[in-house]
């Protein structure tokens, strides 16, 4: 029934319309109004007219998401929650061993949202997307940077066709539309064993949907901020990880890094331009010239020295 409202969003539908369409009793439409109701979904009740499903309605929605799919893997298995600390933590909390590989956890909200380092990434209430992905490997074990990478390109791509506002990517893990950061993503492998082995990686990903708070807006943006649209929260977040199980699958099965690497580098925004490196011991002046096979960034020093860098922090000069 909610997928039927979809389709006519903003539009009365009947009860005898939804009734007949799912060969149901007008009594069993109604209870079931009422539970999407109860569960935060924006239905109106016209008396004596029938249900409009408001098109600004942005509640997250399984059903909704799940309908949209078109993955064998990825969130095939979800849970969505009010809200969580750290939608990462919460995967690694879990019992790796009872969890599906693709397995998706969405939260409405995080009250303790992190990004590298540990730093704070705000999460409020029904103004995002924060989702985690794990992904389980037997004996192929696979790069986490590379990863992220895949995670990035499946962010730009899903936010231009669904929002479509342009997304460009600051190395390694931060999505930019006009200047501003609009999404971030940490990938935290998971050791198990003696050995402690990495066989779980989770990949956690936020973007911002709505309302920038004002102590941030000057950095951060969100799709209601570039595009106007809002009520995009289940479509997005379908599109993310249909995107994401297409690239995932091209790295680790069909050999397709190469072109995965190609269209990271199309995307990366401070080609060209000069950055701030920092790392634990040293920090200075670069221009950046690329990204490599192994998705490490590429700059030139002042002194005109070629370097390689694989962990660190970049800022723009």
């Amino acid at each position: 029934m909610l997928r039927i409202m979809e389709r006519k969003a903003g539009t009365i539908v009947t009860g005898g319309q939804l009734a007949n369409t799912l060969n149901v009793s007008r009594n069993a439409i109604w209870k079931a109004i009422h539970a999407l109701q109860e569960d935060g979904i924006q239905i109106v009740s016209v008396k004596n007219v029938g249900y409009k499903l408001l098109d600004t309605n942005d509640t997250l929605s399984e059903q909704l998401i799940c309908s949209k799919l078109s993955t064998d893997f990825i969130g095939r298995h979800m849970g969505i929650l009010s809200s969580v600390s750290s939608t990462n933590q919460y995967l690694k909390e879990m019992d790796s061993a009872s969890i599906e590989n693709g397995f998706t956890i969405i939260a409405n909200e995080q009250t303790k949202g992190r990004g590298r380092r540990n730093r704070e990434f705000i999460s409020a209430k029904d103004e995002g997307i924060y989702l985690s992905i794990i992904l389980k490997f037997n004996e192929h074990r696979h790069d986490i940077r590379l990863l992220t990478i895949c995670a990035a390109i499946a962010v730009s791509k899903a936010i231009e066709n669904i929002c479509d506002i342009k997304a460009e990517i600051k190395w390694v893990n931060d999505i930019y539309c006009n200047g501003k950061k609009i999404c971030g993503i940490l990938t935290e492998a998971v050791l198990s064993g003696e050995l402690q082995e990495m066989d779980t990686v989770i990949i956690g990903i936020g973007i911002n949907t709505g309302k920038i708070p004002d102590e941030i807006s000057s950095f951060a943006t969100s799709i209601f901020e570039e595009s106007g649209k809002y009520g995009i929260r289940n479509d997005l977040t379908a599109e993310l990880l249909n995107q994401f199980e297409a690239i995932y699958l091209d790295y680790t099965e069909r050999n397709g890094i190469c072109g995965i690497i190609q269209d990271y580098e199309s995307r990366l925004f401070i080609k060209g331009q000069q950055v701030l490196v920092s790392s634990l011991d040293n920090e200075y002046i670069a221009t950046v010239l690329g990204i490599d096979n192994t998705g490490a960034l590429v700059v030139e020093n002042e002194k005109g020295e070629i370097k390689t860098i694989i962990t660190g922090e970049i800022k723009l000069k």
